[in-house]
């Protein structure tokens, strides 16, 4: 994979011929503007000096996951989609994962991948440079510009809400088995062709039945968000947990071996009993299965193990977390 300035030697015919242009004459070396390449899985594969100044300390970056550097607007993996060649670029609203500073980015089309091209200054503050800037100009010009502005942050909340509502699982918030699915394959491709280490976790919440029978549905509800909030807020920004439905969970965590996976689901497991999200006396369980990616494990047969290992945690009495490997017996 070419990083940028490979591609602009090369005259990447998938560009639009005034974009290739002023990529290399005033873009990347202006020192005013954030340039970021992906790859075709999302992941880093070429920034400039001012990305690698303002969001990464200025070290070099490759092959990390963007959502080291940026996030979503609510703090989630970015989901990144380009525009079309010859046509208006997607915007997208992105917040630095350690400054919490919102940047306005746009996305182009590469052969391979994607060119993301943001502002150097922070959304509110740049709204003031605006109206500093254009303060000599005529009072209509200035209206037109703050104007254009807002008409593309709108767009971009209004594509990251239709992202977030096609992604999402209504009830608790979290994703939902098909972007979970979608999700998964991308990152078991991702993981074999670079042998990097891939865990699942499936889980079940114990008795659900009995909690609606007692508390009725509302009841349930309440106690499918509570252990979906705990997942969000317990796991990695890379990692992805997902409702796939009734009472039962996933997460998959990227780079991660078996054992640390395994000590993540522990983790959950005790603090899902401190939950009491119904009424103080009644306190949540949940089964865990955990196994990690094994060489020629599809998303199929890696959640088939995960889920083996989870009816086993049921069978030998519930609240507890079972991990293997393809080969390993459950510990």
């Amino acid at each position: 994979m070419s990083p940028i300035s490979d591609i602009l030697a090369q005259k990447d015919a998938s560009l639009d011929p005034d974009l290739q242009w002023a990529l290399g004459n005033y873009v990347m070396d202006s020192g005013q503007l954030l340039v970021v390449e992906l790859d075709e899985h999302g992941d880093i594969r070429d920034t400039n000096v001012t990305f690698r100044a303002q969001l990464a300390a200025f070290r070099h970056i490759h092959d990390e996951p963007l959502s080291r550097f940026l996030v979503s607007e609510q703090g989630e993996h970015p989901q990144i989609e380009a525009g079309l060649s010859y046509r208006m670029p997607i915007p997208y609203l992105l917040k630095g994962a350690n400054s919490g500073e919102l940047y306005l980015f746009h996305a182009y089309p590469l052969r391979q991948g994607t060119l993301l091209i943001g502002e150097l200054t922070s959304v509110a503050q740049a709204d003031i440079d605006v109206i500093e800037r254009m303060g000599h100009l005529a009072i209509e010009m200035s209206r037109l510009v703050r104007d254009l502005r807002k008409t593309n942050l709108e767009l971009a909340r209004a594509n990251e809400l239709n992202r977030r509502l096609a992604h999402t699982d209504p009830l608790t918030g979290i994703a939902n088995r098909r972007y979970f699915m979608e999700r998964l394959h991308k990152s078991i491709t991702h993981a074999q062709a670079r042998h990097h280490r891939l865990s699942v976790l499936m889980i079940d919440m114990d008795h659900f039945k009995r909690v609606n029978d007692r508390f009725g549905h509302a009841g349930g509800d309440a106690a499918l968000v509570a252990f979906a909030q705990l997942l969000a807020s317990q796991v990695r920004a890379g990692d992805l947990p997902a409702r796939l439905g009734g009472e039962e969970f996933a997460v998959y965590m990227p780079d991660t071996p078996l054992s640390a996976a395994m000590e993540s689901a522990e983790r959950l497991r005790i603090k899902a009993v401190e939950l009491h999200p119904i009424d103080a006396n009644h306190s949540i369980t949940a089964s865990f299965g955990v196994t990690d990616l094994a060489e020629g494990d599809s998303a199929e047969t890696l959640l088939k193990r995960a889920d083996a290992l989870l009816y086993q945690a049921k069978a030998e009495g519930r609240n507890r977390v079972i991990a293997a490997s393809a080969t390993a017996p459950g510990d």
